[in-house]
């Protein structure tokens, strides 16, 4: 979603009649104000995809911790950890909350419906709710971190 959010901001300045150059321009201005934040279940799956060791993620496990990761020049990257998933979406909830000039929220998830409506309705005491996008991540990008993925991509101010 956070790609997804840069090109819904180049679409717009398309529509505003501008020229490709002037877009391309635009966007590039653009990538450095979406931020992406997640919350995972297991650190099993990104083990098993090669992502992390698999003494890392027994430790994980162990520990019931729930890792943070966040995209960082267009790479996944450690956030760090959260005990539960409670303390995980109220982790989320304070990344939109403490964003500076939101322009765009969407809220991702693959196997927690509740959990993703419950973040929007949250969310929505902060940005408009009606504003807030709520996508499911495909199978395909769902395989390497497992079920109970949620994450907040948001774009702010350039």
């Amino acid at each position: 979603m956070g790609l997804g959010q840069l090109v819904i901001a180049a679409n717009d300045v398309a529509e505003s009649g501008k020229s490709l150059q002037q877009v391309v321009e635009e966007v590039k201005q653009i990538v450095p104000s979406i931020h992406v934040l997640g919350l995972l279940d297991t650190l099993k799956y990104l083990a098993l995809g090669g992502r992390i060791g698999k003494v890392q993620a027994l430790l994980g496990s162990v520990l019931s911790v729930k890792p943070m990761l966040a995209i960082k020049d267009g790479e996944l990257v450690p956030a760090g950890r959260v005990r539960n998933r409670t303390m995980g979406r109220d982790r989320l909830f304070d990344f939109v909350k403490n964003a500076v000039g939101i322009q765009d929220v969407a809220v991702v998830y693959n196997t927690t419906p509740d959990e993703a409506h419950a973040l929007v309705e949250r969310t929505g005491s902060i940005f408009p709710k009606e504003r807030i996008r709520l996508a499911r991540l495909g199978p395909a990008l769902g395989a390497h971190a497992g079920p109970g993925i949620l994450f907040v991509a948001l774009r702010g101010r350039v």
